[in-house]
Protein backbone atom coordinates (compact mmCIF):
# COMPACT_ATOMS: atom_id res chain seq x y z
CA UNK A 1 0.00 0.00 0.00
CA UNK A 2 1.60 3.34 -1.23
CA UNK A 3 1.92 5.90 2.06
CA UNK A 4 -0.47 8.44 2.04
CA UNK A 5 1.65 10.75 4.49
CA UNK A 6 4.40 13.31 3.58
CA UNK A 7 7.50 11.64 1.80
CA UNK A 8 10.24 10.36 4.77
CA UNK A 9 13.16 12.45 5.40
CA UNK A 10 15.69 12.23 2.48
CA UNK A 11 13.70 11.96 -0.53
CA UNK A 12 12.58 14.00 -3.27
CA UNK A 13 9.45 15.19 -1.99
CA UNK A 14 9.01 17.44 -5.44
CA UNK A 15 9.32 14.07 -7.24
CA UNK A 16 6.31 12.76 -5.38
CA UNK A 17 2.37 13.59 -6.47
CA UNK A 18 1.07 15.85 -4.76
CA UNK A 19 -1.48 14.65 -1.82
CA UNK A 20 -4.99 15.16 -1.89
CA UNK A 21 -6.37 14.54 1.42
CA UNK A 22 -9.95 15.92 0.95
CA UNK A 23 -9.95 12.49 -2.09
CA UNK A 24 -8.15 10.15 0.35
CA UNK A 25 -10.65 10.79 3.37
CA UNK A 26 -13.69 10.57 0.98
CA UNK A 27 -12.27 7.41 -0.48
CA UNK A 28 -11.49 6.06 3.12
CA UNK A 29 -15.26 6.85 4.36
CA UNK A 30 -16.68 5.37 1.39
CA UNK A 31 -14.29 1.89 2.27
CA UNK A 32 -15.46 2.41 5.65
CA UNK A 33 -19.36 2.68 4.64
CA UNK A 34 -18.60 -0.23 2.23
CA UNK A 35 -17.50 -2.52 4.84
CA UNK A 36 -20.16 -1.38 7.59
CA UNK A 37 -23.26 -2.66 4.76
CA UNK A 38 -21.20 -5.89 4.55
CA UNK A 39 -21.25 -5.98 8.25
CA UNK A 40 -24.73 -5.34 8.45
CA UNK A 41 -25.22 -1.94 9.52
CA UNK A 42 -28.28 -0.33 8.40
CA UNK A 43 -26.79 2.93 8.35
CA UNK A 44 -23.54 2.42 6.32
CA UNK A 45 -22.67 5.70 6.07
CA UNK A 46 -23.09 7.24 9.46
CA UNK A 47 -21.65 4.04 11.09
CA UNK A 48 -18.19 4.94 9.22
CA UNK A 49 -19.03 8.63 10.14
CA UNK A 50 -18.94 7.29 13.58
CA UNK A 51 -16.13 5.12 13.16
CA UNK A 52 -13.71 8.28 11.93
CA UNK A 53 -15.36 10.37 15.34
CA UNK A 54 -14.42 8.34 17.63
CA UNK A 55 -10.62 7.91 16.47
CA UNK A 56 -10.38 11.45 16.37
CA UNK A 57 -11.45 11.31 19.87
CA UNK A 58 -9.01 8.85 21.15
CA UNK A 59 -5.65 9.90 22.08
CA UNK A 60 -3.87 7.33 20.18
CA UNK A 61 -5.44 7.19 17.20
CA UNK A 62 -5.96 11.08 16.19
CA UNK A 63 -2.37 11.67 15.67
CA UNK A 64 -2.37 9.28 12.71
CA UNK A 65 -5.98 9.89 11.42
CA UNK A 66 -4.85 13.97 11.03
CA UNK A 67 -1.64 13.04 9.89
CA UNK A 68 -2.59 11.12 6.90
CA UNK A 69 -6.44 12.22 6.21
CA UNK A 70 -5.91 16.11 7.14
CA UNK A 71 -5.04 19.26 4.91
CA UNK A 72 -4.37 21.66 7.59
CA UNK A 73 -1.58 20.29 9.12
CA UNK A 74 2.37 21.65 8.67
CA UNK A 75 4.82 20.57 6.01
CA UNK A 76 7.22 19.66 8.30
CA UNK A 77 5.00 17.74 11.11
CA UNK A 78 7.35 14.42 11.41
CA UNK A 79 5.06 10.96 11.19
CA UNK A 80 3.09 9.50 14.00
CA UNK A 81 3.99 6.62 16.41
CA UNK A 82 0.92 4.73 13.96
CA UNK A 83 1.82 3.89 10.74
CA UNK A 84 -0.82 4.00 7.89
CA UNK A 85 -1.52 -0.06 8.05
CA UNK A 86 -2.06 -0.01 11.92
CA UNK A 87 -4.54 3.37 11.17
CA UNK A 88 -6.54 1.28 8.84
CA UNK A 89 -6.30 -2.15 11.43
CA UNK A 90 -7.67 0.06 14.05
CA UNK A 91 -10.67 1.71 12.01
CA UNK A 92 -11.41 -1.56 11.05
CA UNK A 93 -11.65 -2.76 14.54
CA UNK A 94 -13.94 0.35 15.72
CA UNK A 95 -16.19 -0.21 12.92
CA UNK A 96 -16.57 -3.67 14.06
CA UNK A 97 -17.13 -2.17 17.50
CA UNK A 98 -20.24 0.57 16.01
CA UNK A 99 -22.21 -1.72 14.01
CA UNK A 100 -22.55 -4.28 16.66
CA UNK A 101 -24.13 -1.40 19.02
CA UNK A 102 -26.21 -0.25 16.19
CA UNK A 103 -27.49 -3.45 15.52
CA UNK A 104 -27.66 -4.26 19.81
CA UNK A 105 -29.87 -1.01 19.71
CA UNK A 106 -31.99 -2.22 17.01
CA UNK A 107 -32.41 -5.55 18.56
CA UNK A 108 -33.48 -3.72 22.04
CA UNK A 109 -36.11 -1.70 20.25
CA UNK A 110 -37.73 -4.58 18.73
CA UNK A 111 -37.87 -6.76 22.07
CA UNK A 112 -38.76 -3.11 24.15
CA UNK A 113 -41.62 -1.03 22.23
CA UNK A 114 -41.10 2.54 22.93
CA UNK A 115 -43.35 3.51 25.93
CA UNK A 116 -43.24 -0.26 27.21
CA UNK A 117 -41.29 0.59 30.17
CA UNK A 118 -42.30 3.86 32.54
CA UNK A 119 -43.24 4.90 36.01
CA UNK A 120 -46.45 4.03 37.68
CA UNK A 121 -48.89 6.38 36.05
CA UNK A 122 -50.03 6.86 39.33
CA UNK A 123 -46.77 8.63 40.69
CA UNK A 124 -45.97 11.43 38.13
CA UNK A 125 -43.16 12.55 40.45
CA UNK A 126 -39.93 10.70 38.56
CA UNK A 127 -41.88 11.97 35.38
CA UNK A 128 -41.47 15.67 36.85
CA UNK A 129 -37.65 15.15 38.45
CA UNK A 130 -36.79 14.34 34.92
CA UNK A 131 -38.18 17.18 33.18
CA UNK A 132 -36.44 19.65 35.69
CA UNK A 133 -33.04 17.83 35.69
CA UNK A 134 -33.23 17.78 31.53
CA UNK A 135 -34.24 21.46 31.70
CA UNK A 136 -31.80 22.48 34.03
CA UNK A 137 -29.23 20.57 31.84
CA UNK A 138 -30.51 21.80 28.30
CA UNK A 139 -29.93 25.61 30.24
CA UNK A 140 -26.13 24.26 31.67
CA UNK A 141 -25.37 23.52 27.60
CA UNK A 142 -27.23 26.74 26.21
CA UNK A 143 -25.56 28.57 28.00
CA UNK A 144 -21.60 27.16 27.57
CA UNK A 145 -22.43 26.49 23.97
CA UNK A 146 -21.44 30.22 22.84
CA UNK A 147 -18.67 29.72 24.47
CA UNK A 148 -16.99 27.67 22.12
CA UNK A 149 -14.61 28.50 19.01
CA UNK A 150 -16.73 29.93 16.23
CA UNK A 151 -16.46 26.73 13.84
CA UNK A 152 -17.12 24.39 16.37
CA UNK A 153 -20.78 26.27 16.73
CA UNK A 154 -21.28 26.18 13.01
CA UNK A 155 -20.53 22.32 12.73
CA UNK A 156 -22.46 21.14 15.38
CA UNK A 157 -25.08 23.34 14.74
CA UNK A 158 -25.51 21.82 11.42
CA UNK A 159 -25.07 18.22 13.12
CA UNK A 160 -27.89 18.76 15.23
CA UNK A 161 -29.88 19.43 12.09
CA UNK A 162 -29.12 16.37 10.44
CA UNK A 163 -26.83 17.35 7.94
CA UNK A 164 -24.10 15.09 6.78
CA UNK A 165 -20.50 15.66 6.70
CA UNK A 166 -20.28 15.75 3.30
CA UNK A 167 -23.00 18.52 3.42
CA UNK A 168 -21.23 20.50 5.92
CA UNK A 169 -18.15 20.07 4.21
CA UNK A 170 -19.44 21.67 0.98
CA UNK A 171 -21.29 24.60 2.71
CA UNK A 172 -17.97 25.62 4.76
CA UNK A 173 -15.68 25.08 2.11
CA UNK A 174 -13.68 22.44 4.01
CA UNK A 175 -12.68 19.10 3.56
CA UNK A 176 -14.94 16.35 5.73
CA UNK A 177 -12.05 15.02 7.86
CA UNK A 178 -11.77 19.04 9.14
CA UNK A 179 -15.46 18.68 10.28
CA UNK A 180 -14.96 15.34 11.91
CA UNK A 181 -12.64 17.08 13.82
CA UNK A 182 -14.32 20.24 14.66
CA UNK A 183 -17.20 18.16 15.66
CA UNK A 184 -14.97 15.94 17.98
CA UNK A 185 -13.47 18.98 18.97
CA UNK A 186 -16.44 21.10 19.87
CA UNK A 187 -18.38 18.31 21.45
CA UNK A 188 -15.50 17.25 23.61
CA UNK A 189 -14.85 21.47 24.29
CA UNK A 190 -18.22 21.85 25.58
CA UNK A 191 -18.32 18.99 27.65
CA UNK A 192 -15.57 19.76 29.56
CA UNK A 193 -17.01 23.20 29.83
CA UNK A 194 -20.38 21.56 31.58
CA UNK A 195 -18.78 19.39 33.58
CA UNK A 196 -16.94 22.28 35.04
CA UNK A 197 -20.32 24.49 35.17
CA UNK A 198 -21.84 21.27 36.91
CA UNK A 199 -18.91 21.19 39.41
CA UNK A 200 -19.60 24.40 40.35
CA UNK A 201 -23.57 23.81 41.53
CA UNK A 202 -26.33 23.72 40.42
CA UNK A 203 -27.73 27.10 39.71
Amino acid sequence: MVPLGPSAAGEDAAALPARDAASDYRRLLAALASRAKWLGSLDPEGAAQETLKRSLENASSQPAVEYYFSQDLPAALPPPVWPLDQLLAWLHGVLRYVVREERGRVRYSREVPIGGIGPDPADPTPDQLHSLIQEEMEGIVADCFPMLEREYRAVLKMRAQGMKYGEIATRMGVNENTVATWVSRGIRDLAQRVRKRMGGGWR
